[in-house]
């Protein structure tokens, strides 16, 4: 597999955010076949989860209802959030645990430290995405509308990381902090371990569109 690497052309292991020599060792293989596309899915299953918490009900004519009981609105932004936001962390903490059952038993050794923290990195991505949707499906009307725009945002996020690493010294190579995947750093991960600094600005976002979200439902007419 490393020699395929190295014989392929070294623009499209860039754009790829590939390093042919970390490819060429366990951890960096598999921080580039899973690791390079886990956070994309635990972000859509964030984008559905962020859904739940009150744009389907609203969509579907039952949020109306439920506001009627004697229940502060904070509370279901916070209990609901909380509750997807421990089902997304079981699935990441069983997907790891996975990786590291079968570690044990393949002949080719991962350091197990490093496969763990891989996984704990796909949290703080996961939980961002979480608080954008519940942010934007309480700022827009429309289940549509709000599933659309999460949507371009993650697509469009994952495709500005994509870009900005393949040309690193243009316009793109600048945005690409602007796209949350820019602070997954996959193989980083794999190689030195967690950088503290872009879990820290993953989760500080995410505090802000989670306080965002259960600001404006306070002040939300609610459609019925």
């Amino acid at each position: 597999y490393s020699n395929l690497v190295k014989s392929m052309p070294p623009a499209m292991m860039q754009m790829f955010g590939a390093d042919v020599n970390t490819l060429g060792t366990p951890e960096g293989f598999l921080g580039f076949e899973f690791f390079s596309y886990s956070l994309l899915v635990t972000a859509i299953y964030a984008v559905t989860a962020g859904l739940n918490i009150t744009a389907n009900e609203e969509d579907a004519g039952i949020m109306d209802v439920v506001l009627s009981l004697p229940l502060v609105r904070w509370r279901i932004i916070v209990e609901k959030f909380l509750a997807y936001a421990l089902m997304a962390v079981a699935i990441i903490l069983i997907m790891t645990g996975g990786l590291y059952l079968g570690n044990q038993v393949s002949a080719v050794k991962i350091d197990g430290a490093k496969l763990i923290l891989g996984g704990l990195n796909m949290i703080p991505g996961t939980l961002l995405m979480l608080a954008f949707t519940a942010f934007i499906a309480v700022l827009v009307r429309g289940k549509g509308t709000a599933t659309g725009i999460a949507a371009v945002f993650v697509i469009g996020s994952y495709f500005l990381n994509t870009l900005g690493e393949a040309a690193s010294g243009t316009i793109a190579g600048q945005l690409r902090g602007l796209s949350f995947f820019h602070y997954f750093d996959y193989s980083g991960v794999m190689t030195n371990g967690l950088n503290w600094s872009n879990v820290v600005v993953l989760l500080v976002v995410a505090v802000v569109f989670f306080g965002g979200s259960i600001w404006l439902f306070e002040r939300r007419d609610v459609g019925i």
